[in-house]
């Protein structure tokens, strides 16, 4: 089977379907994969870690950033 018809057939299946076996495929990576970051990704990466341990009342809980989302998409 290619490629093609793999996602072809991922696409006929729910949107759970579909995140299930995105879950699946990505706690098969291996743990380092994919987190080679530029030098201005770790700069930004660094100055909100730095930002958020200033003052931790600053980010966002999981509740409050579903919410976001929610009102962001209109729901």
């Amino acid at each position: 089977m290619t490629l093609e018809q793999v996602l072809s057939e991922i696409s006929s299946l729910t949107p759970s379907e579909q995140l299930k076996i995105a879950q699946v495929i990505w706690d098969r990576l291996p743990d380092d994969f994919g987190i080679d970051l530029s030098p201005a990704q770790q700069a930004e990466l660094d100055r909100r870690w730095t930002e958020y341990k200033k003052d931790p009342s600053s980010a966002l809980n999981l509740e409050e950033f579903r919410e976001r989302i929610r009102v962001a998409r209109g729901k």
